[in-house]
């Protein structure tokens, strides 16, 4: 079923009812934003509490692609224990914007120098608990202006890992990348965006 709304926009299959916030409860609050426990009511009538995350600020994420493909950095990540290939990504600081935010994450975290900035959408990261949006670019990187990486002092990230539009496949079969802010950028990217060898060529976008 396909419905078109008010403002144009094309919708598939049937819209659920809302899940409505009755009173919003925080419950813990850092730097990065605050977790909120609210009191809410099902569509069924059902009373309850849903848990969100709420970020202080909006989120980035960057694809960096050069003559090599694409590049990742293998971080490691507290929850779960282990290494995971991603991505760059984070959020903007004071009053800075979501593209200067991707290209200083590319910098920060893999040492590469942006050359050109796309964006390719926005993505919901875990729709469960968190609020805010993520915005995905991508990055065609300058590798000969690459310096040394400067990761945050809780970071743990390994140097740029390259694959090549041809390895990623495989990559992904393999179970390689699970993390899902990158699976999503990359979907973006093969909707949106060019190849690597398409970027380098000129070719169409």
């Amino acid at each position: 079923m396909t419905t078109v709304t008010g403002s144009g926009s094309v919708q598939t299959g049937v819209v659920p009812a809302p899940i409505r916030r009755v009173r919003e409860v925080p419950v813990f609050r850092s730097r990065f934003g605050t977790l909120y426990n609210d009191d809410v009511v099902a569509p069924s009538g059902a009373t309850g509490h849903y848990l969100r995350w709420q970020a202080r600020k909006e989120g980035a994420v960057v694809v960096p692609v050069g003559p090599a493909g694409y590049a990742f950095v293998s971080n490691y990540r507290y929850p779960i224990q282990a290494a995971s290939l991603e991505f760059p990504r984070g959020s903007s600081e004071d009053e800075e914007g979501l593209a200067a935010a991707a290209t200083r994450e590319l910098r920060e975290e893999t040492g590469l120098v942006c050359a050109s900035l796309r964006s390719l959408g926005v993505v919901h990261a875990d729709t469960g608990i968190l609020a805010a949006p993520i915005r995905v670019y991508v990055a065609e990187v300058d590798v000969a202006s690459t310096g040394p990486a400067e990761p945050e002092a809780m970071e743990s990230l390994s140097e740029p890992v390259w694959a090549t539009p041809e390895e990623l496949p495989g990559w992904l079969a393999e179970g390689r990348i699970t993390c899902g802010i990158t699976l999503a950028a990359l979907a973006l990217l093969q909707a949106r965006g060019p190849a690597p060898a398409d970027t380098r060529t000129g070719g169409p976008s």
